[in-house]
């Protein structure tokens, strides 16, 4: 048992400083995930010091950690918000969220503020046993009335969330991408819902002293039972994100476009979920003053390195904004560089293979076509355009 939740707590912080350091397209909901996943390994961390009896040691990892624990549904709520409105806005209904929060917060501080020897009363209650410290009363509240409380709230705008997740999971449900995403959605909102019931319904038991688990179900250890499928439940949600880290960049999906766009195309309407628009363009001008795009091994992969976001991601950006797909439009550059080269008379000391190079394409037959395609002309024929209009 203390095994599980050592495990899950390092576990949990190694996703943190995952979430919060490393980069993703979709920065505000991967931070709220980390979040999630920071309250669940300091929630493990501090019950495996309390169940192997360490506390003595650790006092000072006692009764302050409630506050951060009654946050939980916050960041949970957040995050799925932030995928389904594309975008993170703060809305007043947003603090009732924080209910529970707040009792927490009066019920440490009264504690703190109280006379020493109540906090004292509370951890030595703790350490002789760790089973009656739930029994504890705070201010207001006793230690299980706040377990019980946060995991209500929790069940309750999770079902609150509903009709707006069910919504979304129907947008786009035939790409591949979406349907990933989609499974990891309603995975993790399954899993927290039955998180919630099993431990509301442990709360409960606990608090009436009443055994449910062993009165409907005869599982005579059925606490302990309750216990371990929670924190299994907790590494597996922990699990997902790290063999399908795409889920982490979110969806793109842009909101009825035209493809090919013209001066009086509204680009601010132009929202891609998941993707910084002015940050990308910004890097796309970059990269394409540093002329990348030459190389002959110049990829969509190697491209969306350098951006520092998924490949997938990239080809959609630029199929939506420029109504293009990724090999049109390192081509149009190339092009744009081979005319510039023509026009400057390149080619009165260079053959057109050294021309074909010089722009990144293998052979002169390769080069021939894309300027073709591109331009209407082949490269000869634009030459002697050139000729004639001199």
């Amino acid at each position: 048992m203390n095994s599980i939740l050592l495990i899950t707590s390092i576990f949990g912080i190694v996703l943190t400083s995952l979430f919060f350091f490393k980069k993703f397209t979709n920065t505000k909901a991967t931070l709220f995930l980390g979040c999630f996943y920071f309250i669940i390994s300091i929630y493990t961390l501090q019950t495996y010091v309390v169940e192997a009896r360490l506390l003595k040691q650790f006092s000072y990892f006692f009764l302050w950690p409630l506050i951060l624990y009654n946050l939980i549904i916050v960041p949970i709520y957040f995050y799925f918000e932030t995928l389904i409105e594309d975008k993170f806005l703060w809305k007043k209904e947003y603090l009732l969220l924080f209910v529970p929060f707040l009792l927490g917060v009066v019920d440490v501080g009264a504690v703190y503020a109280a006379p020493s020897k109540v906090y004292e009363d509370i951890l030595q209650g703790a350490i002789t046993d760790t089973e009656n410290r739930f029994k504890a009363h705070y201010w207001l509240l006793t230690l299980y009335q706040h377990y019980l409380l946060r995991h209500v709230w929790q069940c309750v705008f999770l079902l609150v969330l509903l009709p707006k997740l069910l919504a979304f999971l129907n947008e786009g449900a035939t790409d591949q991408l979406k349907m990933t995403l989609n499974k990891w959605l309603m995975f993790f909102w399954l899993m927290l819902m039955v998180m919630s019931l099993m431990a509301i319904a442990h709360a409960v038991e606990k608090w009436i002293d009443f055994s449910i688990f062993n009165h409907f179900f005869g599982l005579e250890n059925g606490s302990v039972i309750v216990t371990v499928l929670l924190y299994l439940i907790l590494f597996a949600i922990g699990v997902v994100p790290i063999y399908f880290p795409m889920i982490l960049h979110g969806y793109p999906r842009s909101r009825k476009i035209p493809l090919i766009k013209d001066e009086t195309t509204d680009i601010s309407a132009d929202l891609k979920f998941g993707l910084d628009e002015t940050e990308i363009k910004e890097k796309l001008e970059l990269l394409a003053q540093r002329k990348l795009y030459l190389k002959q091994d110049f990829t969509v992969t190697k491209f969306a390195r350098e951006l520092e976001m998924p490949a997938h991601h990239l080809s959609y950006f630029i199929h939506q904004y420029f109504g293009i797909s990724f090999t049109t439009y390192k081509n149009n550059l190339r092009m744009e560089h081979a005319k510039y080269l023509i026009d400057n008379g390149f080619l009165e000391n260079n053959t057109m293979e050294a021309l074909a190079e010089e722009c990144g394409f293998a052979n002169r037959s390769s080069f021939s076509k894309a300027f073709k395609n591109l331009k209407n002309l082949s490269p000869s024929e634009y030459i002697l355009k050139i000729q004639e209009n001199c």
